[in-house]
């Protein structure tokens, strides 16, 4: 069996870094963020100010790490299969950067409606705070599933580059 090249063992390094620091960053916004903007807070206002701050910093990350995730890993799927290199090794790698592409349509089909929702919170004057604990609640859950789809992919790069 061939030994694979150099620059698709960096592209593993570099999937599977991007793949875990967006799990990381989806995980800690809804466990550390959230809470932390819940606690306490009864302005709705400021709720909805603050979520919007995490909203807007994540937004900038987020798609970076999919980007560099998944390209990472299909490269690295592709290399290992012109290196004929073992079948499971590039299987792995194509199904982590599928799986890491797979938050845009998650984000789409499922937090779109909550984050139309909260966006649209910052516009009003009058705001109700049971309604907007309440969407961002339901976000904090939202997020929390999809930093799973990140786990998933982290998981079957090292599959793949173990």
């Amino acid at each position: 069996m061939a030994s694979l090249p150099a620059s698709v063992r960096i592209c593993q390094g570099l999937a599977i870094t991007a793949s875990s620091f967006l799990a990381g960053t989806l995980y800690t916004m809804s466990t550390i963020a959230v809470p932390t903007i819940l606690a306490g807070q009864t302005n709705p206002s400021l709720l909805v100010s603050h979520w919007n701050s995490m909203f807007r910093a994540g937004s900038k990350v987020g798609p970076t790490l999919v980007a560099l995730g998944a390209v990472n890993y299909l490269y690295a799927a592709w290399g290992a299969y012109n290196s004929n290199y073992d079948t499971r090794v590039w299987k792995g790698f194509a199904a982590a950067g599928l799986s890491t592409m797979a938050v845009a349509p998650y984000t789409v089909m499922f937090l779109a409606s909550t984050n139309s929702a909260l966006l649209a919170q910052a516009t009003e004057t009058t705001l109700n705070e049971v309604q907007v604990r309440g969407l961002v609640e339901q976000w904090a859950f939202l997020n929390l599933l999809r930093a799973g789809i990140p786990i998933v992919s982290t998981a079957l790069g090292l599959y793949g580059a173990l």
